[in-house]
């Protein structure tokens, strides 16, 4: 793995050499500018309604025909943007919730249960699952993809076990990236601005023969570090070095193969507020350092067995290793998965497959954790099937179900029950009920955690401590949910798509108290909590979102979500803390985007986001803005100029998270040349 360590003054000389890059390559591409715009105009609504996803039912279909809360965001969309990363790119997504905790840590949620860890939302990347099974979380800061890369990202909005399987529960994300054939010819891109913001990205995409097509890149990123709750610099800067490749082939005409790989290298600055297990548990804040050297190799065979059926093999390997003081970690991940689509007759649509995975890891001791035992390695089997049936030409219903077997809870299932009615050819109504799981990790089974201290009244020190449950019965969390959605173009100008939700959960994770016991050295004592899983919850709410293009130049894209959240023990249970879930999750959010296309090749989009009814006191409502303004100079060139959290200075997005101190989000602004030649 690469590991590699920049400080603040190497920050400080990066930034300055990318504005002088900026400066050069704009004097030196103007004046070969053309005097042309490069075609940026939106896609037509009946173009929007026709684009096909294929995270739904792992197969190509039309969103009008898709019987899910699904939103897509295209190409346009991350062009127009402005975002450096992918969560700045979620936050256009109605129903999730995107909450920066550090210059690199997010809370990224479905439908509520937001977390560090959020652990009821699966996180793929041309189909390799990046959820960490440590917590059933993501590293955000481990998935960089180049946005200029990205083809689409579809969000499921509700459950997505039926064919992704466990912790597809409250949604997934597929971030899908384009074929090496798109992406030919040279590619640069740099960017500077405030907070010692940099980014450069070099690729080339060729041909190899008539037979297949490559792409290779390299790139870089820098954020500087943030200000603390209390005001002061924080210690949080961030930076991303990125090689990758993807290659695609031609093998026959009825033969496809995929070949991609990435290697990345990961330092970033954190301040930790923990106890010191091994220092007479001390409590203890200080800043601290994290590395991460990471790697992934993905195939893909595609194969067109007729008009009717086609077949597709994936494997790929995924590992890391985490250089985190707190909770030093490494994995390996091989995965195997395998899908068969077969249209059966003039009424069957037919789609099934198996999957094996296997994931080892070595989880050593860090300020305040324990694993025990501290290495482990799991096997994940699956199999699924689905069925849409056509009724009649206007109606369908689709059934289906995967089963999982997991080491924790032995068999899974996952059934669901689609339907969709399409009365006229641009309306269609649509309603689903399904069961999706969330299995245990790595941390509800097998993690010591020494969370807090406090003193006794004997003179000594109490230790809270969470421990895991290895109990052999443990349940899997469990959703039931019911949706019900209608998506409409009632005008070659107007179109709107509106969904509402019912979810309930059972077995969610509680915090039971145990006996407390005495440590050496006395008299300082240790108040266990065991993670069991006597809890449940309610859900209801829902999300619209609509486009208006004003005019051939003008769209208006804005929406809506609602959510209300009721979390309780259930009677047998001890916990005090698990009703405070729902404090961490807006119950209203509202966005609108404006993306027009001005006069001498200008364009300009904004954004604005606000968050609101937080029950959460140390996280109140909060307003955002995000605009570009882009200047194109012939087909090859573009400069930009991006202004992010423009109403005020600072804000914060998310309290303090675990042993991770937030920090609050600034106001920024930084320019951007892309040229492609």
């Amino acid at each position: 793995m690469i590991q590699i360590y920049f400080y603040s003054d190497r920050a400080r000389r990066v930034c300055a050499w990318a504005v002088k890059g900026i400066c050069l390559l704009l004097l030196g591409v103007l004046g070969r500018a053309q005097d042309q715009h490069p075609d940026l105009t939106q896609l037509t609504l009946e173009q929007l309604s026709k684009l096909e996803v294929t995270s739904v039912s792992r197969k190509k279909q039309q969103i009008n025909d898709v019987a899910a809360a699904v939103y897509v965001i295209t190409q346009q969309d991350i062009h127009s943007s402005g975002a450096r990363n992918i969560p700045d790119l979620l936050r256009m997504v109605p129903g999730v919730d995107v909450a920066q905790i550090t210059a690199h840590t997010w809370a990224i949620s479905i439908r509520g249960f937001g977390d560090i860890f959020t652990d009821k939302v699966l996180v793929l990347i041309d189909g390799r699952s990046v959820y960490t099974p440590t917590t059933s979380g993501v590293y955000w800061d481990q998935q960089d993809v180049p946005l200029e890369d990205i083809d689409r990202i579809e969000v499921i909005r509700g459950p997505g076990g039926t064919v992704w399987g466990a912790n597809a529960v409250n949604g997934v994300i597929n971030i899908i990236t384009k074929s090496a054939h798109d992406t030919q010819g040279g590619l640069i891109t740099a960017g500077a601005g405030l907070n010692e913001t940099a980014d450069a990205l070099l690729q080339y995409g060729g041909k190899v023969r008539k037979a297949g097509d490559y792409r290779v890149l390299g790139s870089y990123s820098n954020s500087g570090s943030q200000t603390a709750a209390d005001g002061t610099p924080a210690a949080d800067g961030w930076h991303n070095l990125h090689l990758g490749f993807r290659s695609d082939w031609d093998l026959s005409k009825r033969d496809t193969l995929t070949v991609q790989g990435d290697l990345l290298s990961v330092s970033e600055g954190l301040t930790v507020s923990t106890v010191l297990s091994n220092a007479s548990f001390q409590q203890a804040t200080f800043n601290t350092r994290v590395t991460v050297g990471a790697g992934n190799l993905l195939e893909r065979w595609n194969r067109t067995l007729s008009d009717h059926s086609d077949i597709s093999l994936q494997a790929y390997y995924d590992g890391y290793n985490r250089h985190d003081p707190d909770v030093p970690e490494s994995r390996h991940t091989f995965d195997i998965d395998f899908h068969h689509h077969l249209a059966a007759g003039a009424r069957n649509d037919i789609v099934w497959g198996l999957g094996y995975r296997v994931t080892s890891d070595d989880l050593r001791p860090g300020f305040s954790n324990l694993y025990v035992p501290q290495q482990r390695t799991d096997s994940l089997f699956s199999v699924f099937l689905q069925d849409e049936i056509r009724i009649i030409n206007s109606l369908r219903l689709t059934l289906g179900s995967k089963l999982e077997h997991n080491a924790y809870t032995g068999l899974e299932y996952e059934p669901g029950v689609q339907l969709t009615w399409t009365p006229a050819k641009k309306h269609a109504l649509w309603l689903s009920v399904a069961r999706a799981i969330r299995q245990p990790s790595r941390s509800d089974v097998n993690l010591q955690v020494d969370v807090a201290t406090f003193p006794l009244d004997n003179g000594g020190t109490g230790v809270l401590r969470i421990t895991g449950d290895p109990d052999q019965d443990r349940r899997a969390e469990v959703l039931l949910s019911y949706q019900l959605g209608y998506r409409a173009q009632i005008s070659k100008r107007f179109s709107f798509d509106a969904t509402g939700f019912l979810n309930r959960y059972r077995h969610l994770q509680t915090q039971e108290p145990g006996q407390p016991f005495a440590v050496n050295p006395a008299p300082d004592m240790v108040f266990p909590l065991f993670f069991d899983d006597q809890a449940h919850a309610r859900t209801y709410g829902g999300e619209i979102f609509a486009t208006w293009n004003v005019t051939s130049r003008w769209r208006i894209s804005p929406s809506y979500s609602f959510i209300h959240m009721v979390v309780n023990p259930d009677a047998s249970s001890q916990d005090t803390t698990v009703a405070a879930t729902v404090d961490d999750t807006p119950r209203h959010k509202f966005a609108i985007r404006s993306l027009l296309r001005l006069p001498h090749h200008l364009d300009w989009d904004v954004a604005l986001y606000h968050v609101n009814s937080f029950l959460n006191v140390d996280t109140p409502s909060y307003n955002r803005v995000d605009t570009r303004l882009a200047w194109c100079l012939g087909e090859t060139t573009e400069f930009s100029v991006v202004g992010q959290n423009l109403l005020s200075p600072r804000h914060a997005e998310f309290p303090d998270a675990f042993y991770v101190n937030h920090t609050l989000v600034k106001r920024s602004a930084y320019a951007k040349v892309t040229w492609r030649f």
